[in-house]
């Protein structure tokens, strides 16, 4: 039996060309880089490949997103469409098809940049950071705040000139995502489907909009997603947030109302308890009452939500606040003395503690403990938010309704536990 190579049918990495010579009423076999979007764009002169996805849905199977190289494509006839051909005659018509494409192409190549730039800033901190005084650390962080703003403008700019032509439909082109990776068992690369979380994404985008294209991209820095990525809308989505409580902005921190101001958030894909972790025998680990933190150093990565430490009085200068990049980091703060709580999600905490080598030193607090919902976010000034957030919605209701979304949880629960 032949193997088969496994493409995204949106093929960014595309290495060749697409079937820029194929015509109607003509066989085709798919090459490494193919889309079904482009193969439509290149045998119709549109990018609605449903007439291709329907003459081959025995050879590509359920989900058009995934094509396989090697697989032979019939590409049916203009007559069977009931239709002439869509390549127009006149040189406006030949340049609106073309633009398509480049819109597509420009929205790849402005997340990638993105990426890449927020990536190497994220690199150069760190080692600064490892040689630089007080005074340059300070500096550095407002050199890197001005980076950051020239970047959103820049990325506006971007922005405003694709929007030259028509802007597509949000169905008519793809939707880009993006989460991180260290966050087990929800989102991980490393993980079967790429976590719990992102495989419940996944399969609301499939049971909603099965002819959807759509692309997930991990980067690892969650901090540069709200502070770059999604406010110069490289990507449409971001995800798993938690929600701060929106309806009580007033009691919120400055972080807490901007994210509420800023993005839309889908309905909760999940749940997680939020608590605190603490070093055995500091008496943190077994406090009846959140007033006993008081003084204490809590640690909390950055990018977390602080909503539920505001709304029960953890907050400077009651307590003092770090925010380190990595949730490992304030693991590695409390046995060190220079943080004395840890306050983290708790299927993370126990992952982290594990791997890092400090069970029954580092001991959860059972008495202090909040609820909270993870849900997909989408920025405000995206015109395509909302309608992303609504077929996320109704994927994940079709789920809740079959038994699918508990199968996925189970599943994916079940290996944490055996494999840790």
């Amino acid at each position: 039996m032949r193997n088969h190579l496994i493409i995204s049918g949106l093929a960014l990495a595309a290495a060749t060309g697409t079937a820029s010579a194929q015509e109607a009423c003509s066989t085709y076999e798919i090459q490494r880089g193919d889309s079904l979007r482009e193969l439509a764009i290149a045998v119709y002169a549109t990018e609605d490949y449903r007439s291709i996805y329907d003459a081959n849905r025995d050879v590509i199977g359920s989900n058009p997103n995934i094509i396989r190289v090697g697989d032979i494509l019939t590409f049916p006839c203009l007559e069977d469409l009931g239709r002439e051909a869509l390549v127009p005659d006149t040189e406006a018509g030949r340049i609106a098809a073309e633009m398509a494409a480049e819109l597509v192409k420009a929205a790849e190549e402005r997340a990638e940049k993105a990426i890449a730039a927020a990536e190497a800033r994220v690199a150069a901190a760190e080692a600064e950071a490892q040689k630089a005084s007080e005074d340059a650390v300070v500096a550095a962080k407002a050199a890197a705040l001005e980076e950051i703003e020239a970047a959103r403008a820049e990325g506006a700019a971007l922005i405003r000139d694709a929007k030259g032509g028509e802007r597509p439909e949000v169905r008519d082109r793809q939707i880009l995502m993006i989460t991180g990776g260290n966050y087990a068992p929800f989102t991980d690369e490393a993980l079967p489907n790429r976590g719990l979380y992102t495989n419940l994404v996944e399969t609301a985008m499939l049971r909603a909009a099965p002819e959807q294209p759509y692309k997930i991209q991990f980067v690892n820095d969650w901090s540069s997603h709200l502070d770059l990525l999604m406010p110069t809308l490289a990507f449409d989505a971001t995800f798993p947030w938690s929600r701060p409580n929106c309806d009580a902005a007033d009691g919120l921190s400055e972080k807490d109302r901007t994210r509420c101001e800023t993005y839309n958030f889908s309905n909760p894909f999940y749940e997680v308890v939020d608590t605190f972790f603490a070093k055995g025998g500091s008496g943190y680990e077994q406090t009846l009452t959140y007033s006993d933190f008081a003084g204490a150093t809590i640690c909390r990565p950055e990018g977390w939500s602080l909503s539920h430490m505001d709304a029960v009085g953890l907050y400077e200068p009651a307590i003092t606040l770090m925010r380190p990049v990595s949730p490992d980091d304030c693991f590695h703060a409390v046995m060190d003395g220079t943080a004395d709580i840890v306050a983290i999600e708790a299927h993370l905490a126990v992952e982290a503690i594990g791997r890092l080598g400090y069970e029954h030193q580092i001991i959860e607090n059972p008495n202090l403990a909040a609820i909270k919902s993870l849900n997909v976010m989408t920025h405000k000034d995206n015109p395509d938010g909302e309608a992303v957030l609504e077929t996320l919605n109704q994927g994940l209701a079709i789920m809740q309704q079959s038994g699918e979304w508990r199968d996925i949880v189970s599943t994916a629960l079940r290996y944490q536990m055996e494999n840790g």
